[in-house]
C-alpha cells in the first residue's frame, strides 16, 4: 500500500520544500552545537569576604550565520504552507485565478471565527468560491487557526510561525542569545549556592555560583542557545523552536490542507535535494524519516557516549591498563555503533554487565567484535545546543 497516496501530484512540491527547510535547520543546529563546544562564556572567581563567586566576565558572540539560517528555515516553512494553499486553490477552481485573486491568496492567522469569515469574504477572496465559509477548503483552513486555543493563542504553532516570519522579513533578523539552562556542581553541598536559571540572556557580571573561599569544586555549565518570539518576548531553545514548528507544518498543517486529516503518513523530512530524481517515488524512497533535530540529538548523544564509554570500561580491572587504547577504539566507532554499545550497558545484571564489558575491551584491544549484550531502553546522554 502506498503510504503517500494522500499526496496528489499537484502537491508533490511540498516534499522538496520540507527537505530544504530540514537542511536549513540542520545547518543552524550544527553551528549552535559548534558554538557551545567552543564555550559560550568566560568566567572568573571573584572573592567577596569569605566567599568566592563564579562570575561571568564575557559572553561569546553568537555566529550570525546561525541566526539567519534559522530565519531562513522559518520562512521556508511558512512559504511551504502558502504554496500548498495556493496549489490547492488552483486545483479546485473552475477558472484560473485573476491577478488580483492570486495576490489575495495567503494562509490566514486569525484570533476568532468572525475574523476568519471576514478574511474569506473580503475582496478579492470573496469571489473565490472554494475559500468561502461552508466549503471544504475553508473548513481545513479553519482547523489550523489559533482561535482553537482559547487561552493560549500566542503559543499556537501557526501564530508563532507567522510572528517569527513577519518580524524577520519586515523588521529585523531573528533575535538569538545564550541563556544559562543550569549550573550543577559535581558534588552538591549545602555551602555551595548556584543561581537558578534565568529567563533572560546571560550578561557580564552575572553570578552563577557562590562558595566558601578555599573550596575547590568543579561546576558544570549548561548553556541554551535560544531564539526570542517577537510577540511575547519570551526565549525558547533555538533547535526546539525549529523542531516544533517543522513538525507542526509537516505532520499537521500540510496533511490537513491537502488531505483534510492528520491520519496519514507524514512526509519524510530528510532528502538530499542537491541531486535530481527520475520521479517522485524515487525521491521518497531516498528520503529519511529522521528530522534534523533528531539527527542533531543523536550526534550529541554519540559524542557524549564516545567520551564516556572508555571511562566505563576503565572501571573494569581488565580495562585499567589500556586507557589510551580504549579511547582510540571509541573514536573509531560510528555514531550508531557507539550509541549501541553505550546503551547496551544500562540495566544489566552484574554478571551480564561484566561479560559485556569484557567483550568490549577485547574488541577494543584485539579487533574481535564479540557480543555486547542485549539492548535495553535507556536515556541517551544529552546536551542541549
Amino acid at each position: 500500500m502506498d503510504r503517500y497516496a494522500w499526496l496528489p501530484s499537484h502537491q508533490q512540491h511540498a516534499a522538496y520544500s520540507l527537505a530544504h527547510a530540514d537542511n536549513l535547520i540542520e545547518r543552524a543546529g550544527r553551528i549552535a552545537l559548534d558554538h557551545t563546544r567552543r564555550g559560550t562564556v568566560t568566567l572568573n572567581d571573584i572573592v567577596v569576604g569569605d566567599f568566592a563567586t563564579m562570575t561571568v566576565t564575557g559572553v561569546v558572540p553568537l555566529p550570525q550565520a546561525m541566526v539567519r539560517l534559522a530565519s531562513d528555515a522559518l520562512n521556508q516553512l511558512r512559504s511551504t504552507l502558502e504554496h500548498v494553499l495556493y496549489a490547492e486553490i488552483e486545483h479546485r477552481v473552475d477558472a484560473p485565478l485573476t491577478s488580483g485573486q492570486a495576490r489575495g491568496v495567503e494562509m490566514p492567522c486569525t484570533s476568532s471565527v468572525d475574523k476568519l469569515q471576514e478574511w474569506a469574504t473580503r475582496r478579492p477572496r470573496r469571489d473565490v468560491d472554494v475559500l468561502q465559509p461552508g466549503r471544504d477548503l475553508y473548513r481545513r483552513i479553519a482547523d489550523l487557526q489559533p482561535f482553537h486555543r482559547r487561552n493560549s493563542q500566542d503559543a499556537h504553532p501557526l501564530k508563532v510561525l507567522v510572528e517569527h516570519t513577519n518580524h524577520s522579513k519586515h523588521r529585523t533578523p531573528s533575535l538569538a542569545a545564550t541563556l544559562i539552562g543550569a549550573v550543577t556542581p559535581d558534588r552538591p553541598s549545602d555551602d555551595i549556592q548556584v543561581t537558578m536559571p534565568s529567563d533572560r540572556p546571560v550578561q557580564v557580571g552575572d553570578v552563577l555560583a557562590r562558595l566558601p573561599v578555599g573550596r575547590v569544586v568543579e561546576v558544570n555549565l549548561w548553556p541554551k542557545v535560544s531564539i526570542q518570539r517577537p510577540h511575547t518576548q519570551t526565549w525558547h531553545i533555538l533547535i526546539h523552536e525549529l523542531r516544533d514548528l517543522e513538525s507542526w507544518v509537516r505532520q499537521t498543517a500540510l496533511p490537513t490542507l491537502i488531505a483534510g486529516s492528520t491520519d496519514v503518513s507524514p512526509l519524510p523530512p530528510h532528502l538530499d535535494i542537491t541531486v535530481g530524481y527520475a520521479d517522485f517515488r524515487t525521491a521518497l524512497d531516498a528520503a529519511s524519516p529522521a528530522p534534523a533535530a533528531d539527527r542533531l540529538e543523536k550526534l550529541v548523544g554519540a559524542e557524549m557516549a564516545r567520551e564516556g564509554l572508555p571511562g566505563i570500561l576503565l572501571l573494569h580491572p581488565h580495562g585499567v591498563p589500556h586507557g589510551q587504547a580504549l579511547t582510540a577504539w571509541a573514536a573509531t566507532l560510528s555514531d550508531d555503533e557507539v550509541l549501541q554499545r553505550f546503551e547496551s550497558l544500562h540495566g544489566l545484571e552484574w554478571h551480564d554487565f561484566d561479560a559485556t564489558v569484557r567483550a568490549m575491551i577485547d574488541e577494543a584491544l584485539n579487533g574481535h567484535r564479540g557480543p555486547t549484550g542485549p539492548l535495553h531502553p535507556a536515556p541517551r546522554p544529552h546536551a542541549q545546543p
